[in-house]
């Protein structure tokens, strides 16, 4: 477990600019189809105020100091055949003696951040609920992980980079929660 290491959000002032400039360089199509609401995708209307949220209103440097406010840290994890790959996690351990340890992995296109709502309650529990140690680490490809460059990285592997952060951890036997396709690399970790 040596080389867990403390994790802190930064994306560069470079990086934000450029996406800056990006957003305000931006064109939209002149108009969309009549009627096709959601059919043919996000309507034009709502891409554009998206578009105008992003570059007027939201604020990268308040969004990352709320998620510096979680337990984030990153480390390497070795997978069959694949070069170690750097993993970011959230580890927030419970208090309470006999807690559960929790792997809590996001969907597609989810992040991390979908167990921040409920971490408090889950490491807490109480009479009626049980206590976790709860795991929520950023899948390979995605957020502040690292990305795999090899073909064949598939279900089976992300299973496996899951498996071994837990074991990395020291959590021999877990539970798991995972939605939509995430639910074939929690059930795949069971093997």
């Amino acid at each position: 477990m040596t080389d867990i290491q403390a994790y802190r959000i930064s994306v560069a002032d470079s990086e934000l600019d450029k996406l800056s400039k990006k957003l305000a360089l931006s064109t939209f199509p002149d108009e969309e189809l009549d009627e096709a609401g959601w059919t043919l995708g996000a309507p034009l209307a709502k891409v554009k105020k998206l578009a105008t949220y992003w570059k007027d209103t939201f604020s990268w440097r308040d969004a990352e100091a709320k998620m510096n406010q979680l337990p984030n840290y990153r480390t390497k994890i070795t997978v069959e055949n694949f070069a170690p790959i750097d993993i970011h996690f959230v580890h927030q351990k419970s208090e309470v003696q006999g807690a559960i340890p929790l792997l809590f992995c996001h969907g597609w296109p989810g992040s991390f951040l979908e167990v921040t709502k409920i971490l408090p309650s889950l490491v807490k529990g109480d009479a009626k609920k049980p206590a976790f140690h709860v795991v929520a680490p950023s899948l390979p490809n995605f957020g502040f992980s690292g990305r795999v460059s090899k073909k064949g990285f598939a279900l089976a592997q992300y299973a496996e980079t899951c498996h071994n952060l837990m074991q990395k951890l020291g959590y021999t036997e877990y539970v798991t929660q995972g939605g939509d396709w995430v639910c074939s690399i929690s059930s795949s970790t069971l093997r």
